[in-house]
C-alpha cells in the first residue's frame, strides 16, 4: 500500500462528488484537518470510518485502499499494518527535522554556556627553565608557545572565553605599575601582561604575554635606573669647590618578590683645619614621578646644631638630585647631587 496514493484517491474521489474537506468531514463525524492528513498520506482512516467513507465517495473500500478484493484479505489488519508504517515514517521525518534543531542548539550552548577552566602545567624556557601555570578555558587546543608567549585554540564563543579568562587571572595578584595593571602568580613567579582573544571565521585564539618574575620590579628598576643612572653607584655633590662631602648611595635589595630600595648618605665638612661629621643616616627611598623621596630610619651619626629631617625630598633633573627645602643650608647654599 502506497499512503500517498491511498490519499490522492480520497482527494479525487471527494472532488468527483464535489465535496470540500469540511463537507466531507461533517459527514463522517470527523473533522476537516482529519480529512487533510488522509489526503495527504500523513494518517489513514478507522476501520469503523472506511466503510462509511467508501459509501459516501461512492467507491468500495479496496479501490480506496488499492488493494486486491480477495477473501483471504483482512481489512482491519492491513490497516494495522499501515498505521505503523505511517508512524515510523512520521518518526523519520520527526527526527529528520529535529537532528538539525538539536544539532544547533547543541552548538549554541558549547558557545556561549561557560564551562570554567583548567590550571594548565607548561614549561617556562625564556630566561629561565621552570614550570608555570596558566588558566585555559575547557575544551581548548592546540597550543602553541613562543618565547613570552602561549596560544590556544577553541570553538567556543569569543564573549565566553574572555570571561573565563578574566575569571582565572582575577584569582592572580593584581600589581599595578606604568599606569597598568598587571596579574602576579606568585607560586610560579610570572606576571601576565596581556591576554586576549582573536576571532576568526570558525575558531578563536586564546593569548597570553607572561613575563618572568614580578614585572613591576623590573620596570621600576628600569625606570630608577633610568633617572638615576647606575645604581650601587655613589652620587656626590656637583660642585668640587665646596666644602660639603656628600656620599649619596642609592642600592636595591629584592625580599618576598618586592624591591625594596635602600639608600645611604653620609656628609662631612672640612673647614680647612679638620673634617666633622654632619651625617650618617640610613633609609629607604622611592620615586615619584621626578621626585626622590628620602625616608630616614636610623640616623647614626649628625652635627647637634641642625635639625635633620625625617623625610628629603631631592628633585631629579637630567640623573642629578636637587635638594629641597635644604637643611644644609648653614654649610652650602644648594645641593646638587651628581
Amino acid at each position: 500500500m502506497d499512503n500517498n496514493k491511498i490519499g490522492k484517491t480520497i482527494a479525487s474521489l471527494r472532488k468527483a462528488q464535489n465535496l470540500t474537506q469540511q463537507e466531507l468531514g461533517d459527514k463522517l463525524f470527523v473533522t476537516d484537518k482529519a480529512v487533510s492528513k488522509w489526503e495527504r498520506g500523513i494518517s489513514l482512516p478507522d476501520i469503523t470510518i472506511l466503510e462509511n467513507l467508501a459509501q459516501v465517495l461512492d467507491s468500495n473500500i479496496y479501490d480506496i485502499l488499492q488493494i486486491p478484493n480477495t477473501q483471504n484479505i483482512n481489512i482491519e489488519n492491513v490497516l494495522k499494518e499501515e498505521k505503523v508504517k505511517i508512524k515510523k515514517q512520521m518518526r523519520k521525518q520527526i527526527m529528520l527535522i529535529t537532528m538539525p534543531i538539536i544539532l544547533a542548539v547543541c552548538i549554541i550552548l558549547f558557545k556561549l554556556l561557560p564551562f570554567g577552566y583548567n590550571i594548565e602545567h607548561l614549561r617556562y624556557f625564556h630566561n629561565d627553565n621552570k614550570l608555570i601555570n596558566l588558566g585555559v578555558p575547557k575544551f581548548s587546543f592546540l597550543m602553541k608557545n613562543k618565547e613570552n608567549s602561549y596560544s590556544y585554540k577553541s570553538f567556543r564563543g569569543k564573549n565566553i572565553l574572555m570571561s573565563e579568562i578574566k575569571n582565572y587571572v582575577n584569582t592572580l595578584e593584581h600589581i599595578s605599575c606604568n599606569n597598568t595593571t598587571y596579574f602576579y602568580d606568585s607560586n610560579a613567579d610570572i606576571t601576565i601582561i596581556d591576554y586576549y582573544v582573536k576571532g576568526h571565521i570558525f575558531y578563536n585564539t586564546i593569548s597570553y604575554n607572561i613575563r618572568n618574575g614580578n614585572y613591576c620590579n623590573y620596570w621600576q628598576i628600569k625606570e630608577y635606573s633610568k633617572k638615576l643612572g647606575y645604581l650601587d653607584s655613589f652620587h656626590t655633590l656637583y660642585s668640587e669647590k665646596a666644602n660639603l662631602t656628600i656620599y649619596f648611595l642609592p642600592s636595591l635589595n629584592v625580599a618576598n618578590n618586592q624591591n625594596e630600595w635602600l639608600l645611604n648618605l653620609d656628609i662631612y665638612y672640612n673647614d680647612g683645619k679638620s673634617q666633622k661629621t654632619i651625617e650618617r643616616s640610613s633609609g629607604t627611598f622611592e620615586i615619584i614621578n621626578d621626585e626622590l623621596i628620602y625616608y630616614r630610619t636610623k640616623i647614626m651619626e649628625h652635627e647637634n646644631n641642625i635639625t635633620i629631617p625625617n623625610i628629603s625630598y631631592f628633585v631629579i633633573k637630567d640623573q642629578k638630585l636637587i635638594l629641597k627645602d635644604n637643611y644644609l643650608k648653614d654649610y652650602e647654599k644648594s645641593i646638587i647631587l651628581k
